[in-house]
């Protein structure tokens, strides 16, 4: 009997999928993110302001919380962050994967993982990176721009 038991429990686990399918996330929303790494990659400020970015917009550090109340202090903070960047030696950014994602009426909440580089082509930081976007339907135009993040590495290294 024991025996037939340990065999049954065995083929179930066996047989069970620990497969996660990625979540799924809209068209409108993987566009804004996808060009948003693009963006980024760029050292975009222009781009990232007025297509990606909505005002106010909070950014939530390990150890700190910055509160953006309008376009110019989210792009002074952006230049600011590209330059450190820099000089890390930073080249580009590329998306992984979705982690999460949720969307109820007029808001979503996702988490990428993504992967930055340095100009030689080495690895900058953590291989793995992720950051949890908040996401709302701007008054401005309808469209879903990211209102914050929460940063789970250091966001200019």
């Amino acid at each position: 009997m024991r025996f037939t038991i340990l065999i049954s429990v065995l083929v179930l686990f066996s047989c069970q999928n620990n497969e996660v399918s990625p979540p799924k996330v809209p068209t409108e929303i993987e566009k804004l993110v996808f060009d948003y790494v693009q963006a980024w990659s760029e050292r975009d400020v222009d781009y990232i302001t007025d297509n990606t970015y909505g005002a106010p917009f909070v950014l939530f550090l390990e150890d700190t919380t910055i509160f953006l109340n309008d376009f110019e202090n989210i792009k002074t903070f952006l230049k600011n962050t590209f330059s450190n960047l820099e000089s890390s030696n930073y080249s580009h950014s590329t998306f992984n994967n979705w982690e999460t994602f949720k969307l109820r009426g007029k808001t979503a909440i996702l988490e990428m993982n993504f992967t930055r580089f340095k100009k030689n082509g080495d690895v900058l930081g953590e291989k793995e990176r992720t950051a949890t976007y908040i996401l709302k339907k701007s008054d401005k135009d309808e469209n879903f721009r990211i209102f914050s993040i929460i940063a789970h590495t250091v966001i200019d290294s």
